[in-house]
């Protein structure tokens, strides 16, 4: 059996770079961790250190092995984080993208409310890197997100894909009727309100206009949606919004569907510390995903 105590001192003198140092770490003595280190090397059979001058310098085994040690402590990390989070009351502690939709996060996210035993939920809103990091060091059990992970988050993380949908064009009916039937022509220099530059359709949105040679005229750029979304009630202008959520948009809004744009896409994911879904709150938001709001077609 591999000695996973030794297997843990050989990792913190991998990543120091030192004994010494990662004697300090660990509130032990240089002796202690070298001789540890030392058995292990001897119990595998094989050099994990070379020694140059005062310095230590990883073999190519030595090298496999911290890349494979710091996977299994972070394996066993998850698994403490899970074990206590079952032993506390059921909080479900939750990072929401700041581009998100507030009213499909709360369409994702009221099911963890409704389990036999409910989650009482803890609802964080921040830049996605800032999430991505809180989550990689447990702190949130999940993170909710409008476009996939960038390949260098730097974050141990998984990312599961909850749904798409076309992006749609809503607006007051006095300014739809002012507008007239001729799609997307109608478009040409009507009253634009758009969602801030972080959001992951603002440039989308804009190339779309371009393309068509259409020239919006953009009364107002927000970083909030629900903002965006009032003064689209007001009738100050059209408003983008996700296909999926367009009879809630329409019932709290009383404002009407204009268009879909089918060429225009919306991905959202769900993003785990833990490559499995094990946790049922996170298990009820990827159903209401898949089952009562990505399932259908708001059109028909």
């Amino acid at each position: 059996m591999l000695n996973y105590k030794q297997l843990y001192y050989f990792w913190h003198v991998a990543r120091s770079g030192s004994v010494t140092r990662a004697a300090e770490q660990l509130h032990l003595t240089p002796q202690t961790i070298s001789g540890q280190v030392a058995e292990l090397e001897q119990s595998l059979g094989v050099a994990l250190f070379n020694r140059v001058g005062r310095r230590l310098e990883l073999t190519s085994a030595g090298r496999r092995a911290q890349q494979q040690a710091g996977a299994i402590f972070s394996l066993g990390a998850e698994l403490e984080h899970t074990l206590r989070h079952a032993a506390r009351e059921r909080v479900m502690t939750v990072g929401i993208a700041d581009s998100v939709p507030r009213s499909l996060a709360y369409e994702l996210l009221a099911p963890a409310m409704e389990l036999a035993t409910p989650y009482r939920l803890i609802c964080h809103e921040e830049r996605v890197e800032h999430l991505l990091d809180e989550l990689g060091h447990h702190r949130l059990d999940m993170v909710l997100i409008d476009r996939p992970l960038p390949v260098d988050c730097g974050v141990r993380c998984y990312e599961h894909a909850l749904g798409h949908t076309p992006l749609a064009l809503f607006a007051a009916s006095a300014l739809v009727d002012v507008m007239g039937p001729d799609f997307p022509a109608a478009l040409d220099g009507a009253p634009l309100l758009l969602p801030g530059e972080k959001s992951a359709i603002h440039d989308r949105l804009l190339d779309w206009y371009g393309e068509r040679g259409l020239h919006p005229h953009i009364v107002g750029q927000f970083d909030d949606s629900t903002l965006m979304k009032s003064f689209g009630k007001a009738g100050k202008g059209l408003f983008p919004a996700p296909l999926a959520m367009r009879q809630e948009i329409e019932r709290l809004y009383g404002v009407t569907w204009l268009a879909t744009l089918d060429d225009l896409p919306l991905s959202y994911y769900l993003v785990t510390a833990e490559r499995y879904l094990s946790h049922d709150g996170v298990e009820a938001v990827m159903g209401a995903a898949r089952s009562r709001l990505f399932a259908h077609d708001p059109q028909k």
